[in-house]
């Protein structure tokens, strides 16, 4: 069988419009998915223009504003302990503290100035035992205004003990820092 010109013209026309509506599909397929996809970019800019980045950064501030200050008492402690500690001083101070709250040192002695580090910061660090009489009220009032009185030291240990109902008598260590600076 002959096909004639027309014919071969007419399947060519017909395989072209077949192509053609292949290819208008196709098209419209990838016009349907970039429409989608323009839709899904637009859901998610929305969804990021919801974050509050004003509200991150005023958290970013704030913990930023917390570190300045979270340093500066660190560098206000450091200055603190940025003194000298001698025996005499620390004794003299003791004697001061027994004395404004009515109590009698009966014996005290220090250890020479020591390295120990303190939360990481190494300190001079001299230790204090001490004996003391007084009134049980005037004690305890004592060893209350050794901690709050020695800034850069504090009571280690105590032993208290009672010889009567009025007097008492305690054995106090404690121990006091002081930061050279690095």
């Amino acid at each position: 069988m002959k096909i004639s010109k027309a014919s071969w013209m007419i399947l060519a026309i017909g395989v072209f419009i077949i192509v053609l509506a292949g290819l208008g599909i196709a098209r419209s397929g990838q016009l349907k998915e970039q429409a989608q996809v323009n839709q899904d970019l637009s859901m998610a800019s929305a969804r990021l223009g919801n974050i509050q980045v004003t509200q991150l950064q005023t958290q970013f501030d704030e913990l930023q504003e917390q570190l300045s200050e979270t340093q500066d008492q660190s560098d206000e402690a450091k200055d603190r302990l940025k003194q000298k500690i001698v025996s005499v001083d620390i004794t003299d101070k003791f004697y001061e503290i027994a004395n404004f709250y009515n109590v009698t040192v009966d014996d005290i002695s220090t250890t020479p100035v020591a390295q120990q580090p303190y939360a990481g910061i190494n300190c001079d660090t001299i230790s204090l035992d001490a004996n003391a009489s007084g009134g049980h009220d005037d004690i305890v009032n004592f060893i209350t205004g050794l901690n709050d009185n020695f800034t850069t030291g504090f009571v280690r240990t105590i032993q208290l003990s009672n010889s009567d109902n009025e007097s008492s008598q305690v054995n106090v260590q404690m121990v006091v820092y002081s930061y050279k600076g690095s």
